[in-house]
């Protein structure tokens, strides 16, 4: 009897030891087959927020041609820099160029197959988009040498047209050209010479317009350019005359799209 004893102890001792190396190689007693398995994916990397935009030039303006360009496309290419902005409902927009960015800086908008540009010297400019500012342009593109078929790109690096755009003088005395010319052609229309920055309203249901808006309905109404603001040829024809007699000299660097004679 004492001999089985000792046996069945023996025995018990040894199933014992076998459950306790049993729960060692589970990670021991307190419940551990309960934990979660340890994820071996590395964790995702940290959120970082991006530093706010830094703007060199911001130019405004109002596109018309008569009525409103609502919801139209300015491109804006300028010497360094580029950008794009959407009209309002009254055709009011507002571009920023990000930095860096130097002017000049030439303005574009294309509707129903008509492409209308403008011009601005750079930073706080203020830039309508017209018929008005279309024939300033094709002025300018001309009597720089750079050609009538200049691209926004080639005008913008032009040296010549970056004299005119930069001398207050020049710009004044273009404006004036290109008024002159528009009013001869319709007539007798009063145009005046500050239409490429003045505070432009265009006639909507609920606005009459004001004054620079009544000059570009009256040119309309006299076939200076139709609805859609292409300006008719013969009249391009006259502006690309004029502006080979006040060819701009003195200047280096090409960005030529065309001989302007």
């Amino acid at each position: 009897m004492n001999k089985s004893f000792q046996l069945s102890t023996a025995l018990k001792l040894v199933l014992m030891a076998g459950m306790v190396s049993t729960l060692a190689a589970c990670g021991g007693g307190g419940g551990g087959h309960n934990e979660p398995p340890v994820s071996t994916t590395p964790p995702p990397p940290p959120v970082t927020t991006p530093p706010p935009v830094s703007y060199a030039i911001t130019m405004t303006g109002t596109a018309a041609t008569g009525a409103a360009i609502a919801n139209g496309t300015v491109t804006t290419t300028c010497r360094t820099g580029s950008a794009t902005a959407l009209t309002n409902a009254d055709g009011s927009f507002t571009v920023k160029v990000p930095a860096p960015a130097e002017g000049p800086c030439i303005l574009s908008l294309t509707q129903n197959g008509v492409t209308l540009r403008s011009i601005a010297s750079g930073d706080g400019a203020k830039a309508n988009i017209t018929p008005l500012t279309e024939m300033f342009v094709a002025y300018v593109a001309t009597s720089s040498g750079a050609g009538v078929a200049a691209t926004p790109v080639q005008l913008a690096q032009n040296a010549n047209v970056r004299i005119i755009v930069g001398n207050a003088t020049m710009m004044q005395a273009t404006a004036n050209r290109v008024a002159l010319i528009a009013s001869t052609a319709a007539n007798g229309v009063a145009v005046p010479s500050d239409f490429l920055s003045a505070t432009l309203v265009p006639k909507s249901a609920t606005n009459p317009g004001n004054a620079q808006d009544a000059v570009l309905e009256a040119l309309k109404a006299a076939n200076i350019f139709g609805a859609n603001g292409s300006v008719v040829a013969s009249v391009l024809e006259t502006l690309r005359k004029d502006a080979i007699l006040n060819t701009v000299t003195g200047g280096t660097g090409s960005g030529t799209g065309g001989s302007g004679g």
